[in-house]
């Protein structure tokens, strides 16, 4: 049977601690008929050891082994490579051997370039006479793939059709914008003229010094004259320049949007333009030299990616001449040292000249709003100033008089009721009110002052030693005037 984990407690336990549950239920024996004792070793009894030990002893049944006559490492990229195709061995031999691109994408078949036999593992393959279904997986694919001739030559054209037109396309647009950023700024008359304006205000700046009276200036300073401040705070020369430009030259302002690719230009070397034209080059002869070895119907599959890569090839050459000999024609018209300055250097001048410029304008404009705020807010302050000092408080000016005070003032003078036109029967209620309150005040304030005279000045409170406060002085309600509107 199997145990129940649980602590014993044994019988001398039992008799030092008198009084406790176990010891009430030790001699009263249980009705056996409350549980089923044939259950609980059904359930609870412990399985045959011998029995599963005889089990573990049968024999297993082994398959035939395979066998395996590449790398483990390889064999395992094999697997993982051709799983992922999800086509038979046999499908994969005639799509490479038809060049099928519909079936084999150009992940596919960089994925099959990576996994092919070298010459050991062809040397292996052909050496094996054995039953081919006994071969493991990879060594079936080997098998499949080495009666596909010129297999790889197959999947390097396919690779060369894939990869020609992205690879193409992103060298062809940096050579074409190269050559048209850089004949743009050579034939710019917007650039001239800012060079002109620049030299001007170089030798004005300069008059006196060593540096003035300049006949030109290096393409250097069109990247530092953001740098050169003033004395005015936040502007720059390049502030100043454009400030300049906005009110007399308006037309220049925007000269930088005809260099708009001019940033992308500057930062690839001419020199990297050429080592990707020779690598591609390299591939196109590799390929059209070993296509001799395909069949017809093969080789006219790739004929039209061939004639259009060599077309590119001529083009693209012919352009990085053109771009060599823009830079000597910079070196010349800008009057610049070889050695210091290249093509890329003076694209990299132009492009940071043209992002500042561009920024002082929205810097100046920005400037432009802040001061006439200011100038603005001083204009109201001075207003403000030049008014009386009531007014700039808020309060009432002197000359006008406070309505408070005048009804006190009326009252204190002992002004006369005006008199008003006839009124009507609410009106007559209102003013025969008011004259009641008017009398019964007159008698209350009579009869205080009585009581004044009645009492000293000096007397003391009644309930403390300190005087009663004066009073205020009566108010005459014959004084109050009661106009009553009609």
């Amino acid at each position: 049977m199997r145990l129940v984990a649980w602590e014993k407690i044994k019988v001398n336990e039992l008799k030092r601690s008198s009084g406790n549950i176990w010891e009430t239920y030790a001699n009263t024996p249980l009705d056996e008929k409350l549980i089923d004792f044939d259950q609980l070793e059904e359930m609870f009894a412990q399985p045959d050891r011998k029995a599963k030990a005889v089990k573990k002893e049968e024999p297993k049944k082994k398959g035939p082994t395979l066998i395996s006559l590449i790398d483990g490492k390889k064999s395992l990229a094999i697997n993982l490579i051709t799983k992922n195709l999800r086509m038979p061995f046999a499908d994969i031999g005639v799509a490479i051997e038809g060049c099928d691109m519909n079936k084999l994408n150009n992940d596919q078949v960089s994925g099959l370039l990576k996994i092919l036999p070298d010459k050991e593992d062809i040397k292996v393959m052909k050496g094996y006479d054995g039953d081919p279904a006994m071969l493991a997986e990879a060594e079936k694919f080997f098998m499949t793939l080495l009666k596909v001739p010129e297999y790889a030559l197959r999947l390097d054209c396919m690779k060369f059709s894939y990869e020609f037109k992205p690879q193409t396309e992103v060298l062809g647009t940096r050579i074409e914008n190269c050559l048209k950023s850089g004949n743009a700024i050579l034939e710019s008359k917007e650039v001239q003229e800012l060079l002109h304006i620049m030299l001007v205000v170089g030798n004005f700046i300069n008059t006196g010094g060593y540096a003035g009276n300049a006949a030109g200036f290096k393409l250097s300073l069109l990247s530092k004259i953001h740098e050169i401040k003033s004395n005015k705070p936040r502007m720059t020369m390049m502030h100043v320049l454009v400030e300049s430009i906005e009110k007399n030259k308006p037309d220049l302002l925007h000269f930088y949007k005809k260099f708009d690719c001019i940033s992308d230009v500057a930062k690839i070397d001419n020199a990297e333009n050429e080592r990707e034209l020779r690598e591609l080059k390299k591939v196109l002869d590799d390929i059209k030299g070993r296509m001799k070895k395909l069949d017809q119907d093969s080789a006219d599959k790739f004929k039209e990616i061939i004639k259009e890569a060599d077309d590119f090839c001529s083009k693209a050459k012919q352009g990085i001449e053109d771009i060599n000999g823009l830079e000597t024609k910079y070196i010349k018209f800008f009057v610049l040292d070889k050695k210091n300055y290249s093509l890329q250097e003076c694209f990299r001048v132009f492009s940071v000249f043209c992002e500042k410029f561009a920024a002082a304008i929205g810097e100046n404009k920005k400037r432009r709003e802040q001061e006439e705020r200011l100038a603005r807010r001083k204009a109201e302050m001075a207003k403000r100033e030049t008014l009386p000092r009531a007014k700039k408080k808020g309060m009432p000016p002197p000359e006008e008089e406070c309505v408070i005070d005048n009804l006190l003032s009326e009252i204190r003078g002992g002004l006369k009721l005006r008199k008003t036109k006839s009124v009507g029967t609410a009106d007559s209620k209102a003013l025969t009110r008011n004259l009641s309150i008017k009398k019964s005040n007159q008698e209350s304030a009579e009869k205080w002052r009585k009581t004044k005279i009645a009492m000293p000045e000096d007397k003391p409170a009644l309930n403390g030693d300190t005087p009663a406060p004066n009073p205020p002085p009566p108010v005459e309600m014959s004084q109050i005037q009661l106009d009553v509107k009609s």
